[in-house]
This record gives C-alpha cells, structure tokens and sequence, in this order.
C-alpha cells in the first residue's frame, strides 16, 4: 500500500514500502516536457535533462558517475511528452548516497556555456540516431502531423533548429519556472521506512522554495487527419497509423487497453495472427496506446516490404471494420483481462517499475491507485462499455498515416 506526504514546501512524496528486497528506488518527477514547449523553446526539457547531468557546484560529471558507480548504484533519467524523471537504483544502506547526488543535480546545477555546447551536439547525434531508425520516425511523425503547432506533437529532442537556438539565458529561465517543488513529485519504492524517509527528503530539499504557481496551461489538442511520408533508402516500408482516442484520465483506459490485447498488442492478437501468421506479409505488426493528459492516439504499426504495404494497409482497415461490426466475444474478452492483468502484475516485479508507475501517476492524475484497485477495475468492465470505446474510436474514416521508406512519396491511400 502507497503512502503520501506533502512538504511545506508544496513538494508531493509518494512511496511504498516493501521490506523483503535489499534496494530502492528513488525518482524525481518535473511536470514539464515537450507539450510545455514551443517552437523556440522546443526541445528545452530534454536538453535541461541532460545538463543536469554535467555537473553541480559541488561534484563534477565524472563524479556524479563515480560516486553511483563505485557503490553498485544506476542513475538515469529519461523525457516524455508530459514529464521529466530523474531516478536513481541502489541497495538499500547506500540510497541516501543516491538521494544526495539526486539533490545536488536538481538544486545546484552550473549550465556552463562549454557544457551546453558539447551537449548540444550530443543531442544533435541523438536526433540522427532516431532518424536511422525508420519505426521511431515513422511514429513521431505521425504526431507532429496530428498536433502540427501543438506542443503534444512537438518532438521531444527538438528540432536542429531550435536547438541551436538555445542559450544559456534561456535554459536558465524555462528551469526556473518548471523545476519548483509543487511542480514536482518524488517517488520511492523499496526496503525503506516512509516516516524517515520524509525526513531525510525535508532535510535535502529544505531550501528548495516555492517560486510560482502550478498552473501551467496545456490547451485542448485538436486532432489532424492526414497523411505524411519520408523517402528513405531502406529495404522496407514503415507504416503508422492513428485513431484518435481517449485521454490518460479517463476510466475508459481499462475496456480500450482490453480491446487493445485482442486487436494488435500481442502475438495471439488479430493483426498478429491474421496479417503476420495467415498471410505471412509483414515480419512485424502491432498495436499500441499512448495516453496523455486529455489526448490520446490509438496506434497501429507495421513493416513490411514496397509490393506488400496496399494489401497489408487494406488488411488493417479490414480489422478495424471487423471489430466495429461484430464487438468481441465474451471469451475474448475474459481471456483479454486475464492478460492485461497478467502483465500488470509482472510488471511490478521490481522496485523500479512500482516507483516509475507511483510517480507517473501521482504528476500526471494528481493520484496513485493501489494494484488491488487496478485489478478491480480490469475485472469489473462491461461488454457495454467495451463497445461504446469500439464504436468511439474505430473509424476508418478517421485515421491519421505516416510512412517511411523507399518512393513513400508516390503512395496513395
């Protein structure tokens, strides 16, 4: 069972003791990333990310490395759409050797002008990394043509061009205003006693002060259809597709993420079994959900060679009218749940995974349900409601495409 404390300070902690591992898991959580962006600052977040890993007033780069290294700790950090975490994994004696370092990087960070120099080209090789891998492009595409001018399909590495628009003048700014306590959340998870744990975290954060109010606005997204290619010299096509969906809050995310396992998120799914197994058309085909804060896209993904992307495309629309037509069966259904909450709970096996979905869920939805209520939730969704997600969402008449691969250009659908 989680529990949760507020410092003074507006400062959220959420944390869930388990006492028979020997480690834990501490993350840091902005309510920033690149939604919160706009075309100058796009980018920023992720960048910021980096920095702080450059070094502080007090431990150098290599000293942050070191000093998790030389104790068996891994630190890390990652930016999403909504989110920025900072999270580090130690055996229990030594996290608060973890916690110092995280406290360092978050209150004292430099942001020289030669570090976000060197890091500037750092991301820029990270962009073309992402450019070299066809399904990746393929899928951010797809958003900034859906949300084109919105910060929810913004990329989240920017673009070239405003990265090299980035001073330091500006870094500095967009810091000050997101990495403020009650913009934050600190997620733990392991053999820890909560009680101390928030008062070590009040000592560390003592001076870290309010600096404005969290009302940041996100406007409502409008959701573009359309169809968006890339010509690429590479030996298959890349296609994603996308349905306009339901938003992370919604109480819907449990029928949608059923109807997901039976339609494209698995191997004994329709896409897999017909399009893959039957047909034999493409190596790899799935479907997957990316929820945000009032927005979300149902995506379906493929790959396949140039002669077969009209007859797997139609395969795709076929399914869609298939599952609209007929719903599911009721053995489709309670097989679906037993899966979804099969994965669920394999996927809190570890102290990471039960910190990451604390966190998440506490700066996203304001709010950390306990797995007894998720599976609840699974178990208790109607054949009704998982028809009324079906009809809302799958529409061939409204679906978003984008496409990467050789003379993608001359596609017509």
């Amino acid at each position: 069972m989680s529990k949760k404390y507020t410092l003074d300070n507006g400062l959220v902690i959420v944390g869930e003791e388990i006492n028979h591992v020997n480690s834990v898991s501490f993350g840091i959580w902005v309510d920033v990333g690149s939604r919160y962006e706009d075309e100058y600052t796009n980018g920023m977040s992720h960048f910021i990310e980096h920095m702080l890993f450059k070094g502080t007033k007090n431990r150098t780069a290599k000293k942050i490395a070191e000093e998790i290294d030389h104790l068996g700790g891994h630190i890390n950090a990652f930016t999403s759409k909504e989110t920025t975490c900072y999270y580090v994994k130690m055996i229990d004696e030594h996290i608060e050797s973890g916690i110092n370092i995280l406290a360092d990087m978050i209150l004292n960070p430099l942001f020289l002008d030669e570090d976000i120099s060197k890091e500037r080209s750092v991301i820029l090789e990270e962009i073309n990394m992402y450019e070299d891998s066809p399904e990746d492009l393929a899928h951010d595409m797809l958003f900034e043509m859906i949300y084109k001018n919105q910060g929810i399909g913004r990329n989240i590495l920017g673009t070239r061009t405003s990265l090299k628009k980035i001073k330091r003048e500006n870094m500095v700014e967009f810091f000050n205003k997101y990495y403020v306590p009650n913009n934050c959340v600190i997620s733990i998870c392991g053999n820890f006693n909560f009680e101390n744990m928030v008062e070590l975290i009040e000592r560390k954060f003592k001076g870290w002060n309010n600096k404005k109010d969290k009302n940041i606005d996100i406007n409502n997204c409008n959701f573009n259809l359309g169809i968006i290619t890339r010509n690429k010299d590479i030996e298959q096509m890349n296609l994603c597709m996308g349905l306009e969906s339901i938003g992370l809050e919604s109480e819907d995310i449990y029928a949608l993420s059923i109807v997901n396992n039976i339609f494209g998120s698995s191997m004994s799914s329709r896409l897999f079994q017909n399009i893959r197994e039957e047909q034999g058309t493409v190596y790899s085909i799935y479907s997957y959900l990316t929820l945000n804060k009032g927005v979300g896209v149902f995506n379906i993904s493929s790959s396949m060679s140039e002669k077969n992307i009209y007859r797997v495309y139609n395969s795709i629309i076929n399914e869609i009218k298939l599952i609209k037509e007929n719903s599911l069966t009721k053995e489709e259904i309670k097989r679906s749940k037993e899966q979804l909450k099969g994965n669920y709970i394999l996927g809190l096996e570890s102290t990471s995974s039960r910190m990451m979905s604390m966190g998440k869920s506490q700066i996203l939805l304001n709010k950390v349900n306990n797995p007894k209520d998720i599976l609840n939730k699974i178990n208790n969704v109607t054949d009704d409601e998982i028809d009324n997600i079906i009809k809302g969402i799958f529409d061939t008449d409204k679906i978003a495409i984008s496409v990467v691969g050789k003379n993608s250009e001359n596609l017509s659908f």
